[in-house]
């Protein structure tokens, strides 16, 4: 989208219409259960979606617009409801003209990006008079026959018959002008045409102007459309009015086949027509893609209805499906008639899709349905066999003397041979045979009898070349004959030499074996003595090894026995005073800490006297009275107050 212009907001919008066409066909409807005429929607969260993907605030009018169509009757406007069917196929109606409008501008932006005269720099400069070329690829619609054809079909098959004819014209211009370029007069050439077919179709009451007629008729259905087609048409052999088929059926006889159509909704497909309030809700939509091309194509619409024609039929009638299908394909025939045309015809070898599998009765109806018969019978209807004039001399020069080859001017020499080749088979004074200026052109039969005769003097020439290639071979089968029988003898020879030759090899061989044996044997009994006096010497050595290896292991465990224990006994002795020192110390610590507390135990209890003895002092009259025997407690308390500080530091010291 990108290459082509088409990125932010158009992408946008180009991918919000393609959704909203998309939940246009999610839509239901079903009918009102207090009257069948009437419907509404009956999925509201897809209308929900619907109403926000057209940017519409309230739903109302877009759903007035799918279950009602107005009506204008001279002055006054009517809404009319519709039944579920009638607006399902409303809505269908207002999903397919978005998708086309849709279409229509993305194929408008392709062309515009792809075009020359807006692409490239020097278009301007170009002379007046002179265009850009343009090679177009055209893949036709394939014909189509189902079990049941409606409008769809009668359309594609059309356009098939219309580019039938033009196949069936290029083949016949093709050979009239290779008749004319090689100065040969051309003959009535019969071939199949399909024209009565066409004028059927789009014939001034043809199928399409019946039908158009009948959508402009107030009460216009689809039987009248059958009922007029079969009335006015009846003397054609292409139209199929069969008393078998229906009211609403009709056949005709295409190039390809027999084809019966059923009419029913002929009608209202080709109608065309969108209803006004839905144009409005296109008109009003957010989506400016949708807006812009709905009302745009509205106009188009107008204008082509207005000028559609003097009568009033031919204005109502101007823009109609068929009308519009039968433009557009004029307008495409009319480009092709510019071009120079190249046909490419593809044929389904079988209907499973397998390599190597042809199918020859379906290859062949396609190859019939698809004109490439008809084109070959149109070829071959005068001169059916032709041969440039290099390749008839060369493949009939065999038929002539050799004097008579050597001629100059190559078409005389062409018109030699087959004078005097054809001469006989000529009718009514016409020969089997016309030369032209750069081919020789033969009737039917004329080419088969020089084949044959060809083949005659070939056969006379080769029994002649075969004559010396058997003599060849016999010689040479000869010579491989002799070489084969000397190198027989030489084999056979060879054979009872080499058979002589082993019979003396096996008896010589026989003798060195029986000696062989005698040396082996006593070589034998040798080894096996040798052997049990190295088993024995083995065991004895291994014996006198273990010894040795276990003394050297007791000795070494020994020597690192003493080794470790000198270097550990010095550590082991420093270590163990070490200890005794330090359980010296902590025994010395637990004196002093237990003496400690017993020194503090003395000295609360001797403070808790002290206490007791100043309160019975001020109970008495305030005067302390201290003892003796409390002075030298008190004393006594100094100098163990005096000792326990020494003690702390002692250990204090100790701790360090």
């Amino acid at each position: 989208m990108a290459t082509l212009g088409i990125v932010d907001e158009q992408l946008s919008s180009l991918m919000v219409a393609i959704t909203i066409v998309i939940q246009l066909g999610n839509l239901t409807f079903v009918s009102d259960p207090s009257n069948d005429e009437n419907s509404f929607i009956g999925t509201t969260d897809e209308l929900a979606g619907l109403t926000d993907l057209m940017g519409f605030e309230n739903p109302d009018m877009l759903q007035k617009s799918l279950i009602t169509r107005t009506v204008v009757a001279g002055k006054d406007v009517y809404k009319v409801p519709l039944n579920p069917t009638d607006a399902k196929d409303n809505c269908d109606a207002f999903a397919k003209e978005i998708y086309q409008q849709i279409f229509d501008w993305l194929v408008r932006r392709i062309n515009e990006a792809t075009c020359a005269e807006l692409n490239y720099a020097d278009a301007a400069d170009m002379a007046e008079g002179d265009e850009f070329g343009i090679v177009g690829l055209l893949d036709i619609f394939g014909f189509e026959s189902f079990k049941v054809n409606r409008f769809e079909q009668l359309c594609i098959n059309y356009t098939n018959e219309k580019l039938q004819q033009k196949y069936t014209h290029d083949v016949f211009q093709s050979v009239q002008d290779e008749y004319e370029f090689e100065g040969i007069e051309l003959p009535n050439l019969h071939y199949e045409d399909n024209t009565d077919v066409v004028a059927l179709i789009e014939g001034r009451m043809g199928l399409i102007a019946v039908l158009n007629e009948e959508c402009v008729r107030p009460r216009g259905n689809d039987q009248a459309f059958v009922s007029k087609i079969k009335t006015l048409h009846k003397e054609m052999n292409c139209l199929i009015a069969d008393r078998l088929h229906r009211p609403n059926e009709f056949g005709i006889r295409h190039y390809a086949g027999d084809v019966k159509y059923d009419a029913n909704t002929f009608v209202q497909k080709n109608m065309d027509s969108v209803p006004n309030d839905l144009i409005e809700c296109a008109r009003a939509c957010s989506n400016e893609l949708i807006s812009t091309e709905l009302e745009a194509a509205a106009k188009a619409k107008a204008a082509a209805a207005a000028g559609g024609g003097g009568g009033r039929s031919s204005k109502k009638t101007a823009y109609t499906i068929s009308t519009k299908f039968r433009q557009q394909l004029k307008s495409l025939m009319s480009s092709i008639e510019d071009t120079r045309t190249r046909y490419i015809r593809c044929i389904k070898p079988n209907k499973a899709k397998q390599a190597g599998v042809v199918n020859f009765v379906s290859s062949l109806e396609q190859l019939r349905c698809a004109g490439v018969v008809a084109a070959v019978s149109i070829s071959r209807a005068a001169f059916p066999n032709r041969l440039s004039h290099d390749v008839a001399c060369d493949r009939f020069a065999c038929l002539m003397p050799e004097n008579e080859v050597e001629k100059k001017e190559l078409s005389e020499r062409v018109k030699y041979f087959m004078n005097s080749l054809l001469s006989h088979m000529a009718k009514d004074g016409k020969d089997a045979f016309v030369c032209g200026k750069t081919r020789v052109y033969f009737l039917a039969g004329a080419l088969e009898y020089l084949e044959a005769e060809r083949l005659i003097a070939l056969g006379k020439r080769a029994v002649v070349l075969q004559r010396f290639v058997r003599g060849f071979l016999t010689c040479k089968d000869y010579r491989t004959t002799k070489l084969a029988s000397i190198r027989t003898q030489a084999f056979v020879r060879s054979s009872l030499a080499r058979r002589s030759y082993n019979r003396l090899r096996h008896s010589a061989i026989m003798v060195a074996c029986w000696a062989r044996i005698v040396q082996a044997r006593a070589l034998l009994l040798s080894l096996k003595r040798h052997a049990s006096s190295t088993v024995i010497q083995c065991f004895l050595r291994r014996v006198h090894a273990m010894q040795t290896l276990s003394r050297c292991v007791s000795s070494a465990v020994l020597l690192q026995r003493i080794a470790r224990g000198s270097i550990q006994r010095p550590i082991f002795r420093e270590m163990l005073a070490q200890a005794k020192e330090d359980a010296k110390i902590e025994n010395q610590l637990k004196i002093l800490q237990r003496k400690l507390a017993e020194a503090e135990k003395l000295r609360k209890e001797e403070q808790a006297r002290r206490i007791e003895a100043e309160k019975r002092a001020a109970a008495s009259g305030g005067a302390v009275v201290v003892t003796d025997d409390e002075a030298l407690r008190t004393v006594s308390e100094g100098g163990e107050e005096k000792k326990t500080e020494d003690d702390d530091a002692l250990i204090h010291e100790s701790r360090e």
